[in-house]
């Protein structure tokens, strides 16, 4: 397993001469994040990453083919984003990573969680996925959809209780949370303990995080052309009662300082990254989706909500990333 040495930290930054390989963002884009959250200077910056050990930093917690363009592209900026909130900010700080299943959201956050207890800041990172409804109210909100699938839409988690949680969180630091284990009931999943922590700032997960009902009607019932077979008419009835359920959301996301997409420059990527997530659950787990319910949960991934909505999240930083989940752009979404 490759590391890194603070001594070698500027010849894998964005900005080494010779140029980083693994860097294939332009830098542009990437140093008016930086400008964005608080860092006026890059030298500085790049100074201050140097002395806690930068690309070093909690390394064991990355996957084991991490390329520095992750560390870089994502995981010390958004290091800095929560440098940033610790120190200018008061109150509790919420922020969010939203990306399609399987993009490397989880991975992300677990370096997160790490690399923030070796510098001592309050940090914890939840899934929006904790918050399914325990196994008979997931069944109940789940029947009846057309791709016979356990969980994963819109509908399937407790708003309710998400909004208690934040609001007991924002008055007192505390995190009382379920966790959900996927693995349980065959692969259905269902709630497995709670957990309890405090932290000043908390970032959630989730595939859909961000994603906002669509007003035009003819884009929800719109055939992908690159959805195959084409949508069916259970499909697109039940898309509007999807975007019906995405309303409730809203609660959910108006509570973000700052939500970051992991942006999938093609969409059908989330098939093989969704394929290696659930072989990689089953070895580990010894259970998870596979066969026909695997394919199923995939057709609702490309189906379930219009592309364009996903592909458009309502958020603050996008890193766009390709089908082997290298980063090819970072910067602030200037759409918003």
């Amino acid at each position: 397993m490759k590391k890194y040495s603070s001594d070698g930290l500027k010849n894998l930054s964005p900005w080494s001469n010779p140029k980083n390989p693994d860097i294939l963002f332009p830098i542009e884009s990437y140093e008016k994040l930086l400008k964005t959250l608080g860092y006026q200077e890059v030298s500085k910056w790049l100074e201050g990453w140097s002395i806690r050990g930068g690309a070093n930093l909690a390394f064991s917690a990355w996957p084991r083919n991490i390329k520095s363009d992750w560390i870089w592209g994502i995981g010390l900026p958004f290091l800095s984003e929560i440098e940033h909130s610790i120190t200018e900010s008061k109150d509790s700080v919420l922020l969010g990573i939203s990306g399609l299943p399987g993009c490397g959201k989880t991975s992300l956050g677990k370096w997160l969680e790490k690399a923030c207890l070796e510098l001592n800041w309050p940090l914890t990172v939840i899934s929006l996925d904790d918050f399914y409804y325990s196994a008979t109210q997931l069944n109940d909100a789940m029947e009846g959809n057309p791709w016979g699938v356990p969980r994963g839409l819109p509908g399937s988690h407790s708003i309710e209780l998400l909004n208690q949680v934040l609001d007991h969180w924002s008055n007192t630091e505390e995190i009382l949370a379920p966790q959900f284990d996927k693995s349980l009931r065959n692969g259905l999943g269902d709630r497995s303990g709670w957990r309890k922590t405090r932290t000043k700032i908390l970032v959630i997960e989730g595939w859909f995080l961000g994603c906002e009902p669509i007003k035009n009607s003819s884009i929800i019932e719109l055939a992908e052309k690159n959805i195959y077979p084409p949508l069916g008419t259970q499909e697109r009835i039940y898309r509007k009662r999807i975007q019906h359920s995405l309303c409730e959301y809203n609660s959910i996301w108006s509570r973000f300082k700052r939500i970051w997409h992991l942006k999938s420059l093609d969409f059908n990527s989330t098939r093989n990254w969704k394929t290696e997530q659930e072989k990689n659950m089953g070895k580990l787990r010894g259970s998870s989706l596979k066969g026909k319910s695997l394919e199923s949960f995939i057709r609702m991934i490309q189906a379930s909500i219009p592309q364009e909505s996903l592909m458009n999240i309502n958020s603050d930083v996008i890193i766009e990333i390709d089908s082997l989940r290298q980063i090819r752009w970072v910067g602030v979404n200037e759409d918003k």
